[in-house]
């Protein structure tokens, strides 16, 4: 069960180590749509982006949070 729980462990560390600079391309992308008047667009980028960061720099808490509730039952 060990051997399972671990095998996403580099897939994860890799997520969490190109967050931030795929993120900020997507931020400096949204933001030209600034310069070209599409302010809707922009800051709907701005937020996925953000809300995408956010949730895969999360993602190893919530992992560890389901494996020790799987440890549980």
């Amino acid at each position: 069960m060990e051997t399972i729980a671990h095998t996403l462990d580099p897939l994860v560390d890799l997520m969490v180590a190109l967050s931030f600079p795929v993120g900020s391309v997507l931020i400096v992308g949204a933001c030209f749509f600034f310069m070209l008047g599409k302010s809707e667009r922009a800051w709907s980028g701005i937020q996925n982006a953000g809300l995408g960061y956010i949730l895969v720099q999360i993602m190893p808490v919530l992992l560890n949070v389901l494996k020790e509730i799987g440890n549980a039952v």
